[in-house]
């Protein structure tokens, strides 16, 4: 019974550890992919400057 309640609360911790860091790392996902398509961005505005 004691192993049982146990595995209970490591469930309900591992639910709560993902429900909180799977939003996390959706947010520095998008944040890095902006970051990536504003520096893609930049580097085509000065290529054009110089042709």
């Amino acid at each position: 019974m004691r192993s049982a309640i146990g595995f209970l609360i490591v469930l309900w911790g591992l639910s709560t550890f993902f429900s909180e860091a799977l939003p996390a790392l959706d947010s520095a996902a998008r944040q890095t992919f902006e970051t990536v398509e504003t520096a893609a961005v930049v580097s085509q505005v000065e290529l054009q400057k110089k042709l």
